[in-house]
């Protein structure tokens, strides 16, 4: 089975970042789920991918899977991330796209594809592989919130 490597960079610092591996056959929800795991947001918010790496673009836009369908400008329906494989995808070496968690406070992340390996025998995915930085702080001012550093 094939291994999808991204490197995920906090969007508005990108010398933070953390490297996910992650199986063809899960999906974005896995992926996000990884993400908020590596970067210490604790409380669950809706989130979107955006293909194309520009916010708010409905057309390359893939939802949590709680997310209202008809909520949009377009109001159309939207397509959903734990419906999409990673492998059907079709992305590129050093493709980007955008990660936007909890619509309200506007989390970017910049998730880039890297390469494809093969899977390691009885490694579970996804999983966080390596990374740079101090998680920042889901809530300033919140003290009793951890910080996840590589």
């Amino acid at each position: 089975m094939d291994v999808y490597v991204f490197r995920v960079k906090l969007g508005y610092d990108k010398r933070v970042w953390r490297r996910i591996e992650i199986l063809g056959s899960q999906n974005l929800h896995d992926l996000s789920l990884e993400i908020t795991e590596a970067f210490d947001l604790l409380d669950f918010h809706l989130y979107s991918f955006f293909m194309s790496g520009r916010a708010w673009d409905s057309s390359t836009e893939y939802v949590s899977p709680d997310h209202p369908q008809g909520l949009g400008w377009s109001g159309d329906e939207k397509r959903r991330a734990d419906e999409a494989e990673i492998c059907s995808l079709e992305l590129k070496p050093k493709q980007k796209f955008l990660y936007l968690f909890d619509y309200g406070d506007e989390w970017m992340f910049e998730v880039q594809f890297l390469k494809r390996v093969a899977s390691e025998d009885g490694a579970a995915y996804p999983r966080i592989t390596d990374g740079r930085g101090e998680s920042p702080s889901q809530y300033p001012g919140d003290e009793e919130e951890p910080n996840n550093s590589l």
